[in-house]
């Protein structure tokens, strides 16, 4: 397993998804920096605090950007020996199927987990210099670690509802089919995020948990936890499924 791992790590070095991954992330920290500065400007008598840029970042992070960006990588991990015709020379390794799938998986939260911590990292660094120009407030050691713990338990869950699209590369070979499905349903975020039907709305639901706001929507806890957890674990068993079934040729 640990040499899977490796190997996949080791073709992502020398891919040029790596960077452009990172590159698409620190989107989320530029759109930040506007927004702080636009509201410094057009309101320059109301506070900002680094609690604030990490709570707004967290639409782009759950919803929008990070999102897109994360289905992009899953596509591209889980459709790349077909798109390059390398399929054929690594199964017979002898590895188990599965033991091949889980290494995939692993990298793919490996990955995510560097990219929730660039975003994590740029939001710090622009507000430092915001901080050190204009001022801010809540400019602490102790914000700054508790919404760094917080984003990991955000890429956590927003690495639960993605395994579906994992499935939707393998079955389709292709990055297309998976990016046409994040559309659709980054646009169904956006439509129901401030609906209290959102929180049975697995990818949505993942935002209003990091953002606090479950309760307010009168749903259960455990009911739009439960409806993340099923769907990734489904998204898992039949990304498994096909790959052990399916005849490569």
């Amino acid at each position: 397993m640990l040499n899977l791992i490796y190997c996949e790590l080791l073709k992502l070095k020398r891919s040029k998804i790596l960077i452009i991954s990172i590159i698409g992330v620190m989107a989320t920290p530029c759109m930040m920096l506007a927004e702080t500065l636009q509201t410094h400007f057009e309101n320059p008598e109301l506070a900002v605090t680094l609690t604030n840029i990490y709570s707004d970042s967290l639409l782009y992070i759950m919803i929008l950007i990070n999102m897109i960006i994360y289905v992009t990588i899953t596509s591209y991990l889980f459709s790349r020996e077909y798109t390059e015709n390398s399929i054929k020379t690594i199964l017979p390794i002898p590895v188990s199927r599965m033991a091949f799938i889980t290494g995939k998986f692993i990298v793919l939260y490996l990955w995510s987990v560097m990219l929730t911590l660039v975003t994590w990292m740029g939001i710090l660094i622009f507000s430092g210099l915001y901080h050190a120009v204009i001022g801010m407030d809540g400019f602490l050691f102790t914000v700054i670690s508790e919404w760094l713990c917080k984003f990991l338990m955000g890429n956590t869950l927003l690495y639960l509802t993605i395994t579906p699209f994992a499935f939707i590369a393998e079955k389709t070979k292709g990055m297309v089919a998976p990016m046409i499905a994040s559309a659709v349903i980054v646009m169904g975020s956006a439509a129901i995020l401030n609906h209290d039907i959102g929180a049975l709305y697995p990818w949505t639901a993942t935002c209003l948990i990091m953002e606090g706001r479950i309760q307010s929507t009168g749903y259960p806890d455990f009911l739009v936890s439960g409806i993340i957890v099923v769907v990734s674990v489904v998204g898992f068993l039949i990304t498994f499924q096909h790959f052990k079934k399916e005849d490569i040729k």
